[in-house]
């Protein structure tokens, strides 16, 4: 995958051989689910604190992001798997 265009990348993140993944949909979904709550809720509140609870919650909303993102595509892979 080092030698992949961005394009690529890109694709790769919502498509499983040629067509729209419904799992990998569904964690973008989430994720941005979990973002706008975030922008909502939690971000303004951390900018008024300083910037490290920022920098923080930034990573914390990230770090969801990409959790939700995985669970969702592993229980995609687990029905896709057990269902053939």
């Amino acid at each position: 995958m080092a030698d992949a265009t961005y394009e690529e990348l890109i694709l790769d993140i919502l498509y499983v051989d040629g067509r729209i993944s419904k799992a990998k949909l569904i964690g973008i979904l989430a994720g941005l689910v979990v973002f706008i709550i975030y922008l909502i809720y939690m971000i303004p509140y951390s900018l008024r604190a300083g910037p490290l609870p920022f920098l923080i919650t930034v990573s914390i909303c990230f770090f969801q992001i990409v959790l939700y993102y995985c669970i969702c595509r592993f229980g995609g892979y687990l029905i896709r798997r057990f269902t053939n």
